[in-house]
């Protein structure tokens, strides 16, 4: 399965940032915590490399912007700016108005570093926030998570790459992650083991989660990969769907109701309906090349 495509060096390297990512739990120093993170980030690149097929510019180019922006925290941190550690944070996120370079590069990573980035990876900066209860300017974190799932959602609408839709998608959930942490450990923790699986799945649905796979070599059961797809979307009655209504009631419960939520629940929808819209151009591709292999045939 998860690990047929790994290279000793490859196993080790997942192996020692696993040990790690389990270690930043009893760390109660920011410092250390932070020095932990990088060496993480280290070992996520020694993984990549051993696993990459593609131009390996494209990992210099994802390790320069994750560590710029780590060293953006460190600093606004020291100096108490609230704000600009904001900002920090939403470009280590990939979060809008830093969403850009995140399309660009992941997208042509292999299944399982997009697998591993979309999810595990963004546990450390997640986590920081909550164990060390970061002063970060609301307002700021609010406009972005809304936006975020905004642009997200029209970008979705418009691509025909289902590869494509869940670079866009993971982009989109890095909101739910955001406020799933605001509400407490369980329910960020409940939520992403949820999503991690279900685009484990998906990912894994694909041929193989070693390399890049476009629309055209996608599964050979597509009713499997369609309910996988559905899964991650959100809808009743996958896990997903489940998740976001712990997330959602437990928001309702515990923060007071704002404008910024309602326009995030509405724009919401429009990821799903990219979701579904993925899902119908992908049937109509499967029926379409069906029909054309009965007339050449």
């Amino acid at each position: 399965m998860m690990f047929m495509m790994f290279s000793p060096y490859s196993f080790l390297f997942f192996s020692t940032y696993m040990l790690f990512m389990f270690s930043l739990f009893n760390i109660t120093n920011f410092y250390y915590y932070w020095s932990v993170m990088e060496l993480m980030m280290l070992l996520f690149m020694g993984l990549s490399y051993t696993l990459f097929v593609s131009s390996y510019s494209q990992l210099m180019v994802y390790f320069l912007i994750q560590t710029l922006s780590s060293f953006m925290l460190l600093v606004f941190y020291i100096y108490n700016l609230p704000s600009l550690l904001t900002m920090a944070f939403l470009m280590k996120l990939s979060m809008f108005p830093f969403f850009m370079w995140y399309i660009n590069l992941i997208y042509k990573f292999p299944n399982f570093m997009l697998w591993l980035a979309s999810t595990l990876h963004k546990l450390p900066p997640m986590l920081m926030i909550k164990l060390f209860s970061l002063e970060l300017n609301t307002n700021i974190l609010w406009l972005s998570i809304v936006l975020t799932v905004l642009f997200s959602g029209v970008m979705m609408l418009m691509v025909l790459d289902l590869r494509l839709l869940l670079v866009l998608s993971s982009i989109g959930n890095n909101s739910w992650f955001l406020l799933s942490q605001m509400v407490n450990m369980f329910v960020f923790l409940f939520f992403l083991v949820i999503y991690s699986f279900s685009l484990f799945f998906l990912l894994n649905s694909f041929k193989g989660m070693s390399k890049p796979s476009l629309v055209s070599s996608m599964s050979s059961n597509p009713y499997a990969l369609t309910l996988w797809v559905l899964s991650i979307s959100g809808m009743p009655p996958f896990p997903v769907f489940f998740g976001k209504m712990l997330v959602i009631l437990s928001l309702l419960m515990t923060v007071d109701m704002n404008y910024f939520f309602m326009l995030f629940l509405v724009m919401n929808s429009l990821m799903v309906m990219g979701y579904l819209q993925s899902v119908m151009k992908y049937f109509i591709y499967i029926y379409s090349s069906n029909i054309h292999y009965m007339l050449k045939y």
